[in-house]
């Protein structure tokens, strides 16, 4: 057999295809030890030089420590929403969903006795109508049986469906 090239074991017919693929020849060598700049490194780099602290333990946990609020960060209220225990939190979640309830609820309750209309047990308080039917509008749940009557009772579906969005 002839050879073109240099290309042993090749015909004349296989010049315009491709050779076939070899995997290249690779050694795994084992890492290199750490730098000097490494072993200092405060665990953000070069962004904080003058303090030696690692700021990030090995672990991967902080080492931070927070020191100096001033009074006004100390008692905002997103810093004590951010601090506070999930038990406080939820617990102070709940308080307000039912508070701002309560106060939409009067505020139907202003708009006169026939602000709802809807299907009326007459065993129900007229706050407790008005306390659900807030809660409903609230939360966007809308059963369908009772509905607001009027344009001030229709107004404030209209604000309440805004603060329940927000």
């Amino acid at each position: 057999m002839e050879s073109f090239g240099g290309d042993a074991g090749r015909t004349p017919g296989d010049a315009d295809r491709p050779a076939p693929f070899e995997a290249p020849q690779t050694t795994v060598s084992p890492p290199a030890p750490p730098s000097a700049d490494e072993v200092r490194d405060l665990g953000f780099g070069s962004v904080v030089a003058g303090n030696r602290r690692r700021l990030l333990n090995r672990d991967g946990s902080f080492n931070v420590q927070r020191s100096g609020l001033s009074l006004g960060a100390a008692l905002s209220p997103y810093h004590a929403l951010l601090t506070m225990s999930w038990s406080r939190f939820l617990t102070l979640v709940a308080l307000a969903y039912l508070a701002l309830n309560a106060v939409f609820a009067d505020a139907y309750l202003l708009c006169g006795p026939e602000a709802i209309g809807g299907a009326h047990d007459p065993g129900s308080s007229p706050f407790l109508r008005a306390f659900f039917f807030s809660v409903q509008t609230f939360a966007t749940i809308g059963y369908g049986h009772i509905h607001p009557v009027g344009l001030s009772a229709n107004v404030l579906v209209t604000v309440e469906s805004l603060v329940g969005l927000l």
